[in-house]
């Protein structure tokens, strides 16, 4: 029998302000994020004289074992949240360990090693996802209609461009010596980070309820035939929803294709251009940016839907991919760069608009066909092929630039490692860009079926309340 957990706290408030509330913790995470995103491989480079193969290795490695934890934190936050009717626990851990783990990866001694990188790293990224995974299920639970799923993703990732932004706005406080990021700039920017997290999460906790589960409390598994059972049944639902297969494919290939371009931009910028010093500036104005454009992609996406915006996004982003193969030193200047960059961030925030939303769609589709209400999971599994892309992305273009031969403390750079460089910031993807573009062509649900979805999901609350 299904039944429906309701926060017994819930707000009075209007949605619009639950969700401000709801976002706030993100300004002081992703202000953490974004360093170990964007700059902390060529940082650890320059600064700590770890080689670019080593750092690449590393980052593979740590999403290899995001593999393993990713799915599990999924799993069991959907399990602790059937029993309990809260993500909050779960979500408050996660925070509380990813300040003192960026600290660490942030300020690491004089006598740093790889081995100390990769520790750090990895920590950092398991506390991120022991967060995450279960924040972001909760943004399905307690928003109700697509236009709520959309505003409030969207207001998620307005508050993430903010962290993004304030890290790139840090080194021109007038205590540092130059605009270049360097390790003073990680330093403060953990702390930074830790301050905006802490009061964040508690506004969060206060004004947001925890939302409706729309089946019963599921047996537990007491043996291990049970348990092989149960990840069987979990399997085979996540294989025959095919729209989270598509889903899948996108995550893939267009992070593959974004982890290239994006983990290699500070060293085309600080290395190849000679424009280090304007890289915070031009990242500011591309945050900036990308935060006002996501209002924008929200009116198109609530006026059009998701599947053509969507389109129209990765489009545009691979032209920006197209025109960085043909940046140079001697004629291309600041504004050359800044141009691009300003372009990609808008065009990735048609992404960050649909993106959850679309997931919601493929939960309650799921949820409809099986009973079996699995946000965490699904959102553990997208979350993991996001990093994994990325991170491989970034790694795969760290590897191949070193293995081509080229030095970020260089004056000159030989045509063999400029080849590396602009086949793996351009090139590469553009190639990966195309299937995923394939994929969102043809994502199957419209916005008259999902209303037509959770209606009748809707209608089954309302029966188990009667029954109750």
């Amino acid at each position: 029998m299904e039944q429906s957990k309701v926060n017994k706290h819930s707000s009075t408030l209007p949605m619009w302000l639950k969700i401000i509330a709801f976002s706030m913790p993100l300004i002081g995470v992703y202000l953490l994020l974004g360093p170990v995103i964007a700059v902390l491989g060529g940082i650890y480079a320059k600064y700590y004289g770890l080689s670019l193969t080593s750092i690449a290795g590393v980052i593979l490695a740590a999403k290899l074992f995001d593999a393993v934890t990713d799915p599990l934190i999924g799993y069991y936050s959907d399990r602790w949240r059937l029993k309990t009717g809260s993500r909050k626990p779960l979500i408050l851990v996660g925070g509380l360990f990813v300040i003192p783990s960026a600290y660490c990866l942030f300020v690491p001694p004089s006598e740093v090693g790889a081995l100390y990188f990769a520790f750090w790293y990895m920590v950092f990224y398991l506390a991120f996802t022991l967060y995450i995974i279960p924040y972001t299920a909760w943004a399905h639970e307690f928003t109700e209609t697509s236009k709520d799923k959309a505003m409030v993703f969207s207001a998620v990732n307005i508050a993430g461009q903010m962290g993004g932004a304030l890290f790139y706005v840090l080194p021109f406080l007038p205590f540092f010596i130059s605009t270049n990021i360097s390790p003073e700039v990680l330093k403060l920017t953990a702390f930074v980070g830790a301050g905006l997290f802490v009061p964040g999460l508690y506004l969060a906790f206060k004004f947001v309820p925890d939302g409706v589960v729309h089946e019963a409390s599921s047996i537990v598994a007491k043996n291990s035939t049970l348990l092989f059972q149960q990840t069987l049944q979990v399997l085979q639902e996540l294989v025959n929803n095919r729209p989270f297969l598509l889903l899948v494919g996108i995550s893939i290939f267009a992070g593959l294709s974004s982890g290239l371009w994006i983990g290699l931009l500070f060293i085309f910028v600080e290395s190849y251009l000679n424009l280090g010093e304007e890289f915070a500036q031009m990242s500011l104005w591309g945050m900036a940016g990308g935060a006002a454009a996501i209002p924008v992609w929200y009116r198109i996406v609530v006026r059009w839907g998701k599947r053509l915006p969507w389109l129209m996004g990765m489009s545009g982003l691979l032209l920006v991919f197209v025109c960085t193969g043909f940046l140079k030193p001697d004629y291309s200047g600041y504004i050359s760069i800044l141009l691009l960059y300003l372009a990609s961030t808008f065009f990735a925030s048609s992404g960050a608009v649909i993106v959850g939303p679309m997931l919601c769609d493929i939960i309650d589709y799921g949820c409809y066909q099986t009973g079996h209400e699995r946000s965490g999971l699904y959102f553990s599994m997208q979350g993991l092929m996001a990093k994994i892309q990325v991170a491989i992305g970034g790694g795969m273009g760290l590897a191949i630039i070193g293995w081509l031969g080229f030095d970020m403390n260089a004056v000159t750079h030989s045509a063999t490692s400029i080849l590396g460089l602009k086949l793996s910031i351009s090139w590469l993807p553009v190639l990966f860009m195309i299937p995923a573009m394939v994929c969102i062509y043809r994502l199957p649900l419209g916005e008259h079926r999902m209303i037509i979805i959770r209606r009748r999901l809707a209608q089954r609350v309302e029966r188990s309340l009667i029954v109750e």
